[in-house]
């Protein structure tokens, strides 16, 4: 009988992340593959699908060999909007877009203008620059004859299941980022469908995270190092299966991310009302439960770059080292770390990054404090603008990559004046992913049952209230500069 192992696969926007998890949520194994997408001077953000979906496998395969298990059952965590078009023969006719890509302003428009004519009744679908549908108009406009053959738009959760299986599968959250159909629906909009001009069985089917999709073919679990009767699972978006992965099923708690971007998700009835209130929100993948959502699109992005810029080839350690020597405020300097745009919690999408009040006798250190400040105070803004809506948290949990960071966990803390805790596994995406893969395989009732089991507290940090009071000034310095800088650009919500 095969042990009880399941793989959590976690495709970011700068790598692939792999888990492998026994039955009572232990880490076995563990892999990551990066890749770097190319950003071009417009911004256009792509990246050849094929790259990361030999990622994912590498990921997975270093996973596996390090665990010694078989698997029994796999679900993938991933981004949402980044898609690739296929011709007949399921090859990439155009690199994959990243889902940050705001390339399709004007076909955004267009698709909305076209939804709002042809939709009668029933909840409408959020049409923005970063959706896939209106990337295919783009598509379509500027490469007419590669897009002629297109037979299929997958999304990556949606193209990796399809090679597993030879079943194209999505969840309802994953779904809902093409602007084709709104959030939890279980099929797309037929009027989104039509204004886009796109076919349903262009897309990959809908079906609720945490239910079978079909065993792994042959070929492809000689490739993937999984058995034939592993079975495929329907997943989730990364930052759902991160507020999993870190307990988060019930109202009260938020995880927030700082990944590629920062994200924050709290939970709360589905009887409950919330509107106008800036935040995304959607179904949960916990029944009865829905999230909201507040975000920033560019975080550990800031990091990354600023690291590849100015470090000087230093690692990211050394860097926190010179970071830590600076003080609470960062002698001055001002980060604003919206590099694309803003989301929230005043959508902007001529927002941009910047350094402010820098003098001669600012050191690196400074500079690269100020950029983990400013994923602070967004965070801080942020959770003011939860806050205002009514939210109210008896537990803070801090996941994804910036989380490793005990510097930046610490600011957080400081800057917010809140305590934040790092879960015991902090890449929790994998975890949640993994949660899914046992749900649907039957090793629990449900994911609440399974997160009770899986998660495990770790770590928490302690505001420092003298270094709080010290980030008064830097805070509404942040906020003030801000609004002189942007608010009265004009930009495209997104």
């Amino acid at each position: 009988m095969k042990v009880a192992a399941y793989l959590g696969l976690d495709i970011g926007g700068t790598g692939a992340k792999a888990a492998v998890y026994d039955g009572a949520g232990h880490l076995l194994g563990a892999g990551r593959q990066p890749y770097e997408p190319s950003v071009s001077p417009e911004g256009h953000a792509e990246i050849a699908i094929e790259r990361i979906y030999t990622s994912a496998r590498d990921a997975a395969r270093q996973a596996i060999h390090t665990a010694s298990v078989s698997v029994r059952a796999l679900a993938i965590a991933s981004q949402g909007q980044t898609f690739a078009p296929l011709d007949a023969e399921g090859h990439s006719l155009y690199p994959a877009i990243l889902w940050y890509d705001s390339r399709a302003v004007a076909e955004a428009k267009d698709l909305e203008s076209a939804l709002r004519l042809r939709l009668a009744s029933g909840e409408s679908p959020l049409v923005d620059a970063i959706a896939s549908a209106p990337k295919v108009l783009w598509l379509r406009r500027h490469f007419p004859e590669q897009l002629a053959l297109a037979h299929q738009y997958l999304l990556l959760p949606d193209y990796i299941t399809y090679r597993l299986t030879g079943e194209a599968v999505t969840d309802p959250s994953t779904a809902s980022t093409t602007g084709l159909c709104a959030e939890g629906e279980a099929d797309y909009n037929p009027a989104a469908l039509v204004a886009a001009g796109i076919a349903r069985d262009e897309l990959a089917r809908i079906q609720q995270p945490g239910t079978p999709i079909a065993c792994v073919q042959r070929r492809m679990a000689e490739e993937w190092d999984l058995g034939e009767d592993t079975l495929v699972v329907t997943g989730t978006n990364d930052q759902y299966a991160g507020a999993l992965g870190a307990g988060n099923c019930q109202p009260g708690i938020l995880t927030e991310t700082t990944g590629t971007c920062l994200a924050l998700v709290t939970l709360f009835p589905e009887a409950r009302s919330l509107s106008d209130a800036g935040l995304l929100q959607g179904r949960f993948p916990v029944a009865g439960l829905r999230y909201a959502l507040a975000y920033a699109k560019t975080a550990g992005l800031v990091i990354d770059w600023f690291a590849r810029q100015f470090g000087a080839g230093r690692p990211l350690a050394e860097l926190e080292g010179l970071a830590a020597a600076s003080p609470p405020g960062s002698a001055g300097v001002t980060v604003l770390p919206h590099f694309d745009g803003m989301v929230s919690p005043v959508p902007n999408a001529a927002s941009r990054g910047a350094f402010l009040n820098l003098t001669l006798g600012h050191t690196t250190g400074d500079l690269y404090r100020a950029v983990l400040e400013s994923i602070a105070f967004s965070l801080r803004e942020n959770m003011e603008l939860m806050q205002q809506a009514g939210f109210r948290f008896t537990s803070r949990r801090s996941i994804g990559g910036g989380a490793s960071s005990d510097l930046l966990m610490q600011i957080k803390a400081d800057v917010t004046g809140q305590p934040f805790e790092r879960p015991a596994i902090h890449e929790a995406a994998t975890l949640g992913a993994a949660m899914l893969a046992a749900t649907g395989a039957g090793e629990f009732s449900d994911v609440v049952e399974c997160s009770s089991t899986f998660y495990r507290p770790g770590q928490v940090f302690i505001p420092d209230t003298r270094h709080h009071d010290q980030y008064g000034g830097p805070y509404q310095a942040y906020r003030h500069l801000y609004s002189l800088l942007f608010n009265n650009s004009s930009g495209e919500t997104t």
